[in-house]
């Protein structure tokens, strides 16, 4: 049967040589993010000539996508992993940085959630001196990790300096899609488009929901991309988790009805990165993406950077496959 999904797999430490990416093809990955909030384009050349090496011996194309660093705001000066356990007090620029726009905007008693809330600090002293903050939710911080302040909507430029020089070398790169972060307005999308074509770069165009100016202002952004991205991450930090499945469903509600393309992703398998088997939810949630009409799926870390990486992107084609040959009996 022929597949009628797209389905992408994220660069990244297990997932970036030739062989990888071959494994990777003949399980059915037929699209491929690169995350430029964590290596350039430039730098990711030789992940890049492996993608095309693996192509040309396999015989199959996989989409090359970029995801522009964007209005996201992320930790500073981590240069490696650290634990951090739950109760601990830490003092922001002693154990990481944040942008100095968003130390601005912080305040007593702010929530911050670091890594789409998987960690979460309460702010308990700001002053001259700096910012303390208790750790709620710990666990493990990694570097560039996105940071967010609850009920707090931070205003930055669309694209950054970094963005421009990613789009500068788009074609050289064989890229065919760009993911343009926060996409809160219409403004957003048409400063991108008119940054493309000034790079002479006609590449479609995959406009992330993960606000709830994005949410809010869905049907009027819908012109002016390719695809919809439903990024659950921030996104669910954004409207809240209880209610990310309400904004999840209104969002492929209005695509449903504007025939637009629509991509789920976020932790799609995130029990098979800790443990290597996926929950029954997962598994149930990926089902339903694809069933309810979701054009594309994507796996981040669960093939970027686990050890189970192989595995994930298995059973993502194998339910994917299950999913699209009972919908076509169905019919």
């Amino acid at each position: 049967m022929t597949r009628s999904i797209k389905i992408f797999g994220t660069f990244g430490p297990t997932l970036h040589t030739r062989e990888q990416i071959i494994d990777m093809i003949e399980l059915g990955m037929n699209g491929i993010r690169l995350n430029c909030s964590h290596v350039s384009l430039v730098d990711a050349k030789e992940w890049i000539d492996a993608l095309h090496e693996a192509m040309e011996i396999t015989k199959k194309h996989v989409e090359l996508v970029v995801d522009l660093k964007g209005p996201e705001i992320r930790v500073l000066h981590l240069k490696e992993k650290i634990r951090i356990l739950p109760g601990e007090m830490i003092k922001i620029e002693e154990t990481f940085d944040l942008p100095a726009l968003v130390k601005e905007k912080i305040d007593y008693q702010d929530q911050l959630q670091v890594d789409d809330g998987k960690l979460l600090f309460e702010v308990k002293k700001k002053d001259e001196e700096g910012i303390l903050l208790e750790t709620i939710r710990g666990g493990t911080l990694y570097p560039h990790k996105s940071v967010a302040i609850e009920g707090k909507e931070i205003v930055l430029p669309p694209l950054c300096q970094d963005d421009i020089e990613t789009i500068k070398h788009i074609s050289e790169f064989g890229v065919e899609g760009v993911l343009m972060p926060f996409v809160r307005s219409e403004r957003d999308l048409i400063d991108l488009k008119e940054t493309l074509d000034r790079f002479q770069c006609p590449v479609k165009i995959y406009g992330k929901i993960e606000s709830r100016q994005g949410v809010e202002n869905i049907r009027s952004l819908l012109p002016y991309m390719d695809e919809v991205v439903i990024a659950r991450g921030d996104l669910g930090n954004a409207v809240g988790l209880c209610s990310l499945p309400i904004a999840q469903h209104e969002i492929e509600t209005i695509c449903h009805k504007t025939n637009k393309p629509y991509m789920i992703v976020t932790q799609l398998l995130e029990m098979v990165s800790l443990k290597g088997i996926p929950s029954r939810a997962e598994v149930d949630d990926i089902f339903y993406a694809i069933y309810q009409g979701a054009s594309s799926i994507m796996l981040t870390g669960e093939v970027a950077n686990s050890k189970y990486a192989k595995e994930a992107m298995r059973i993502l084609c194998e339910v994917s496959e299950n999913t699209l040959q009972y919908k076509y009996k169905e019919t």
